[in-house]
């Protein structure tokens, strides 16, 4: 009977915690059995597979949210949303997004494949607002909605990426709820990705910026520097990339 109650519970391709399975009652001799006798093989240490299976990224992720608190963000989750179009798809590398102090497994990272998992630890919200359940069919993530996911792309725009190509990808969020805006700009930190936030929106004039209570979103005070040797944003107090100001036209890849 716990044998077919485990095979309900693990999807196919995934990743599944040992210590998962004892919090579901699974006894460590039990699943030693599961291993032994062929129901089960070690993907590694503390963590199994599907005899013959192989997990996907998804897979591996979902897993380890099962007993982890953390979430895919950033361009992998506008990436999922369909928030990408037209911008350079970078599928080997997945955003996890988490609080300060913490550690995946280093096993993550050591998989045969060609997937990178970058892990980001920070605190760039105050709350954990804007993370949803996206589904990938037998199971689902725990990823940020493309508010949230794209302040995090900004947030990592000096290390991972483009701003150039940032302009690209505000111009698939202008459909966006402006409520989910203003709950991501509100519970921002950086005033550095508020400020290119919206400095990029009153460039593209997108719909959800008319919208936003100004008044609720901390801006700081003073200049800040977006980029080196760019244009200054009197509104915003911000230096911005030369390109935004291109013809919307024109293709930068």
């Amino acid at each position: 009977m716990k044998l077919k109650t485990l095979f309900k519970i693990w999807p196919m391709h995934t990743a599944l915690p040992i210590a998962w399975l004892k919090e579901k009652g699974f006894s460590p001799s039990l699943i030693q059995k599961y291993v032994f006798s062929g129901w089960a093989q070690h993907l590694n240490r503390g963590v199994l597979i599907r005899p013959d299976d192989r997990a996907e990224w998804s897979g591996l992720v979902w897993g380890l949210q099962q007993v982890y608190p953390f979430h895919v963000g950033g361009k992998t989750a506008l990436e999922l949303q369909g928030k990408a179009h037209f911008v350079k798809f970078q599928e080997n590398n997945i955003f996890l997004f988490t609080k300060p102090g913490f550690k995946l497994p280093k096993w993550l990272n050591q998989e045969k494949n060609s997937i990178k998992f970058i892990h980001v630890p920070t605190n760039l919200f105050v709350r954990d607002i804007g993370i949803k359940e996206y589904s990938f069919g037998e199971y689902s993530l725990k990823i940020s909605n493309p508010a949230r996911g794209f302040l995090e792309y900004m947030h990592l725009s000096k290390r991972y990426h483009s701003l150039d190509e940032a302009y690209y990808l505000m111009e698939n969020l202008h459909s966006l709820s402006h409520s989910l805006m203003q709950e991501a700009l509100e519970e921002c930190r950086s005033v550095r990705v508020k400020r290119l936030v919206l400095c990029l929106a009153k460039k593209q004039n997108a719909n959800w910026l008319k919208n936003l209570d100004l008044s609720k979103i901390n801006l700081g005070k003073g200049v800040r520097e977006g980029v080196e040797e760019g244009r200054y944003d009197p509104e915003f107090l911000i230096t911005y990339p030369r390109s935004w100001d291109k013809n919307e036209n024109e293709s930068l890849f």
